[in-house]
């Protein structure tokens, strides 16, 4: 028979228990981003596919039309540009570094800032660029552009975290 002191000291345990599963269960979810493609608003349309963005990146750095791609970003290595070379370009954060050097080599294609904020003021400062940033950072300075028809946080959206 327990007494009332272990059940006491058992309902504590759960609790504590209950407490770290939901603490880690929510830092999964806190860490889990969605990076939106933008531009500045109405700077040209704002949709494209996958496969056009990601040759456009990786190998021609000229959209489909021939007009010269800009590129801002943060560093490769970040969170967010880890979803872009990971999901969009099949890359990792080293080859989409190196990728980047190599492209700037022969004409300035990327950008790279430190921060979100720093994107968004690169961007006003070359309104035929896109850029790449998390979800939140959006303001309405900016559109954001549907990657094979879809939009951040919905279902199916290429650049989903996590």
């Amino acid at each position: 028979m327990m007494t009332i002191s272990k059940r006491a000291s058992l309902s504590a345990l759960k609790s504590i228990l209950l407490m770290c599963v939901t603490s880690i269960v929510g830092c999964e979810i806190a860490s889990a981003r969605d990076v939106a493609v933008v531009t500045l608003k109405n700077s040209r349309p704002a949709a494209t596919k996958s496969a056009d963005l990601s040759k456009a990146i990786k190998s021609t750095h000229k959209w489909p039309d021939g007009r010269d791609l800009v590129v801002v970003l943060t560093a490769p290595a970040s969170p967010e540009m880890r979803i872009v070379s990971e999901k969009l370009l099949s890359l990792s954060s080293v080859e989409f570094r190196q990728s980047i050097d190599a492209a700037n080599k022969n004409r300035f294609v990327f950008i790279v800032v430190a921060n979100d904020d720093e994107v968004l003021k690169t961007l006003n400062a070359n309104p035929t660029a896109i850029a790449f940033v998390n979800v939140y950072s959006i303001n309405s300075t900016v559109d954001v552009w549907k990657i094979d028809g879809k939009l951040p946080f919905q279902p199916a959206y290429l650049l989903h975290g996590q």
